[in-house]
């Protein structure tokens, strides 16, 4: 993973996991976390560096959801209308 030179606040990702995102901001290790993967450990040492910020967004807020998840009607209608995705019918009026 490369970060960017010159960046001076650090890269926001958004993850829908809480433990994915407790494990990252910890930093202490547990004999429970010995089995990660290195990719992991990589993630949790750029979160503790200030590189990055891994923060907690629950599937609600999560619009790729809609192309990989199971959602309520409501749900997906809105995720649908913030990527801007329009009905074949729609586009041609």
């Amino acid at each position: 993973m490369l970060i960017v030179e010159g960046i001076e606040r650090p890269l926001k990702l958004y993850c829908d996991n809480k433990s994915i995102v407790l494990y990252s901001n910890n930093n202490r290790s547990s004999t429970k976390s010995k089995n990660i993967d290195i990719k992991f450990l990589v993630v949790k040492e750029r979160v503790r560096s200030g590189q990055i910020s891994i923060e907690h967004l629950g599937k609600n807020f999560m619009i790729a959801y809609t192309l990989t998840k199971e959602l309520p009607p409501k749900v997906f209608h809105e995720h649908v209308d913030h990527m801007g995705v329009l009905q074949f019918e729609e586009s041609l009026v």
